[in-house]
């Protein structure tokens, strides 16, 4: 196939975006060439640890930020009998970091309680009155995970009661640094460790790694095998949409094959109510299992999803993984209102800011999310708690960074937290209006800077000839994919649908040929490009080539995702 200079400046897809190359023009009729001029293309080899990621090549957790101070002073804790109190959150990081902080610390013979704020009533962060509680049922030393970098507060007060303090955390920091006892946060300018790329749960389990380093120098290191926590640490990172790159492409990688060989009862008590049949992949997590966990603590509280992933009784864990699905169908119901509500209110307005009394606390960050995708820009949506405060959950777009986003509002709001993609926080009595005009200004600034989200980064072009099962094979190794580490996307250029079968769901199959070769295509989510897919046109397609598994015998099919019908001169 010869190279096609002017192919992708003038086309436009059906879903109206553009294209661009990923890395340089590849063009290719075999599996060998597109194979070879992909790795070419990023730099690659087969050989290279990207395809065989290793939990030995894990950073040292005693390299990050104020880790030494903190696993020497668990590790006293544990030793000296100390009751430790876990000051954990109700997302899905949140529970999970949560889990896998109480699992691991009673396995070592800790003392070890734990909390978890309600949405509505508390919101995210360490409250003052927790804090004390902790202290007065006994605790003499406090983790928290996924949450804490902002809550002064409450590190004040531990100070004053000399309760010490730890702060596990990946939002980003404000200038001035709580004054806990100790600061884990990648995201501290001072730190920066795995690439300032983990959720809260790889903070957490990264403090784990180093308290056994120390009770090991101790000669007390604990029987337990923090490899069984990994399921946990893959569904949190996921779940809240990391960079699955560097280390988080080591922890996700072995998390998923635990998922797949020996997940916790409560992960397998979820996947069995969540009807996954085939193996799991990020895919899985991100679509069955993170927005049943999530669910628990939008609607009702996140203990329940807390108590799924830490329990050893498969009975118990089949009742908690029932409550979650009934919750997540509830969930549903009551954002697709809301959503619709926000729609109506929003009118015309070019900034994606509302709130309303009515609205639920569990969903108003999945509806800013819903209409930040729709719009292609950031969204705040909020909810008014019983002490009349509004809160907004914001959510973004490729390009544009939430945390700097809400950090730019600050002085309109009382307490907030977040990273690139998403964030919170409460505004300030009688501010809203210049919270949106601040909120406004702030997009308007990071969109000079931003990439353009309305485009398609293309790997290549191929022919029919490449539709192989060794090529699909091969790509399959990129997995896991996700944020950062994004599918290959492919075009098939010039290729006439020959016919369409319209299946349950929005699902389509096609038959594409280019006159002599054939290839299976599907479409999941038909509606958007449905009329550029119809019988007896000639276009050209985008999307992944895949091994086909419900076929089997080495099939491949093509899974499309968009369509350049024409090319616009």
């Amino acid at each position: 196939m010869q190279p096609d200079a002017q192919l992708l400046p003038k086309a436009r897809t059906a879903k109206g975006k553009s294209l661009l190359w990923r890395h340089a023009a590849l063009f290719a009729d075999d599996p060998a060439t597109a194979w070879h001029g992909l790795l070419d293309a990023r730099g690659l080899k087969e050989s290279d640890a990207f395809f065989s990621p290793r939990l030995a090549d894990l950073p040292d957790p005693l390299t990050m930020m104020d880790m030494e101070k903190s696993a020497t002073r668990v590790a006293a804790a544990i030793r000296g009998a100390e009751k430790i109190h876990i000051f954990g959150d109700f997302d899905a990081d949140g529970v999970n970091g949560t889990a896998v902080l109480v699992e691991a610390l009673r396995a070592a013979g800790a003392d070890v309680s734990f909390s978890i704020p309600h949405r509505a009533d508390q919101g995210h962060g360490i409250g003052v009155e927790p804090v004390r509680e902790a202290v007065n049922a006994g605790a003499r030393l406090g983790l928290s995970v996924d949450t804490g970098t902002t809550c002064f507060d409450a590190c004040d007060t531990a100070q004053e009661l000399g309760f010490d303090l730890i702060v596990s955390d990946h939002h980003l920091p404000d200038q001035t640094l709580p004054n806990a006892f100790a600061l884990l946060n990648p995201a501290r300018e001072d730190c920066g460790f795995a690439d300032r790329k983990l959720c809260g749960t790889g903070v957490a389990f990264f403090l784990l790694m180093a308290v056994w380093k120390k009770l090991t120098e101790m000669n007390a290191r604990p029987g337990f095998d923090l490899r069984v926590l990994l399921d946990r640490v893959a569904v949190a990172t996921i779940a809240d949409v990391m960079d699955l790159v560097g280390v988080n492409r080591v922890l996700v990688y072995h998390g998923l094959q635990r998922l797949n060989t020996q997940p916790s009862v409560g992960l397998k008590a979820l996947m069995t109510i969540a009807k996954v049949k085939k193996a799991a992949t990020s895919e899985t997590i991100g679509f069955y299992l993170a927005p049943r966990i999530n669910a628990a603590g939008r609607l009702q509280h996140g203990e329940a999803a807390m108590r799924l992933l830490s329990t050893y009784d498969e009975d118990e864990a089949a009742m908690l993984a029932e409550e979650l699905d009934m919750t997540n169908k509830e969930r549903r119901k009551v954002e697709v209102e809301v959503l619709k509500q926000a729609e109506l209110k929003l009118g015309e307005s070019d900034v994606l800011a509302v709130y309303d009394e009515s609205w639920h606390a569990g969903v108003v960050g999945l509806v800013a999310g819903r209409l930040a995708r729709k719009h292609g820009r950031p969204a705040a949506v909020g909810f008014v708690t019983p002490d009349g405060v509004v809160r907004v959950s914001l959510r973004g777009m490729p390009g544009f960074h939430i945390g700097n986003l809400l950090h730019a509002c600050a002085e309109h709001l009382e307490g907030f937290g977040g990273h690139a993609g998403a964030g919170g926080g409460s505004i300030k009595a009688g501010q809203w209006h210049a919270f949106t005009h601040s909120f406004a200004a702030s997009i308007e600034d990071q969109s000079k800077h931003a990439s353009d989200h309305l485009t398609v980064a293309l790997d290549g072009v191929l022919g029919l000839g490449c539709m192989h099962i060794g090529l699909a094979d091969r790509l399959a190794r990129f997995a896991p994919i996700g944020r950062g580490n994004m599918a290959c996307a492919w075009m098939l250029k010039d290729v006439h649908i020959a016919d369409r079968r319209d299946l349950k769901g929005g699902v389509v199959r096609l038959k594409l040929t280019d006159g002599s070769r054939w290839i299976d295509g599907i479409v999941f989510g038909a509606a958007a490009i449905s009329d550029d897919i119809q019988p007896g046109l000639t276009v050209s397609v985008i999307g992944q080539l895949q091994k086909d598994d419900y076929r089997g015998n080495g099939a491949v099919q093509f899974v499309v995702e968009d369509v350049v019908s024409a090319v616009v001169e």
